[in-house]
């Protein structure tokens, strides 16, 4: 016996543990707080300036999202590691079409794969998602690892059937960079009004659903695993819209010459 099986052999389980009284967590409740001066107390956020952080976080987040299931080429999201589980840039983009839908657990642990595989806008897309849920310091650890996160190097060769263009899903994100970026969406949607493509409708009406039966036939998995025929079928849909023009679903079509203005900002604030 190993001098750490001995150790392990000794152990026990306690049968009988007082909990202490006070299990407030004092670093969240002002009243347990040792007292701070009145410029401190000043500089804490209002009820109101958190609520209107958290509703342009939300907004931020909704329109990051658009941007990236509408700029992200087909293939990519249609690459999958099994039938049932994403490859990393589209687990990013299939976790947003979940946000645009409401899907929120799902789109989390989505986004968390893809971060953890070296996907730094997924970790934005945490910053946002816990920053709207009044969640700031989650929000602010996925934050720092939007800058932290390292992506994956460069595909050596094009994939079969890849379109030329820049893609946000596809190029370095930065906190920096992404919040310019998401600065530039917003004063752009005053001007203009983003429609969805045939693809992405579609996988919004499909994902939601796939995702939530497989929670119900698996419910102790965190990731989704929306069923054997999952890859299949997504690739199916993004086949299909390729063949079909596209039309706009409940809003009107953007020009074209908004769709270049929105592609050229967005590669400019990511070069910066």
């Amino acid at each position: 016996m190993t001098r750490i099986d001995g150790i392990l052999a000794r152990a026990r389980l306690a049968t009988e543990r007082t909990a202490p009284r006070d299990i407030v967590d004092t670093l969240s409740c002002p009243s347990a707080r040792s007292p701070q001066s009145p410029a401190a107390a000043h500089d804490r956020p209002t009820v109101s300036a958190r609520r209107r952080d958290a509703e342009e976080a939300a907004e931020d987040l909704r329109a990051l999202c658009e941007t990236l299931v509408s700029h992200t080429p087909a293939h990519e999201v249609a690459n999958f590691v099994t039938e049932q589980v994403p490859e990393p840039c589209s687990a990013l983009v299939l976790a947003c079409v979940l946000q645009l839908t409401d899907t929120d657990d799902g789109a989390r642990f989505w986004w968390q794969y893809a971060a953890g595989a070296g996907q730094p806008a997924a970790a934005y897309c945490l910053y946002l998602h816990h920053l709207a849920a009044g969640e700031d310091t989650t929000a602010s650890w996925w934050h720092q690892q939007t800058d932290d996160v390292q992506p994956p190097p460069p595909a050596p060769t094009p994939r079969p059937g890849a379109v030329g263009g820049w893609a946000p899903a596809l190029n370095p994100v930065t906190s920096t960079s992404t919040t310019t970026i998401l600065r530039i969406l917003r004063h752009l949607a005053k001007q203009t009004v983003r429609d969805r493509t045939t693809a992405v409708t579609r996988l919004m009406a499909y994902i939601p659903t796939a995702v939530t039966v497989g929670y119900l036939r698996e419910p102790d998995m965190e990731l989704p695993l929306p069923g054997h025929d999952f890859a299949q079928h997504v690739r199916d849909l993004l086949a299909a819209a390729a063949c079909r023009p596209d039309v706009a679903d409940t809003l009107p079509a953007r020009t074209s010459q908004a769709d270049q203005d929105l592609h050229d900002l967005l590669q400019q604030a990511a070069s910066h």
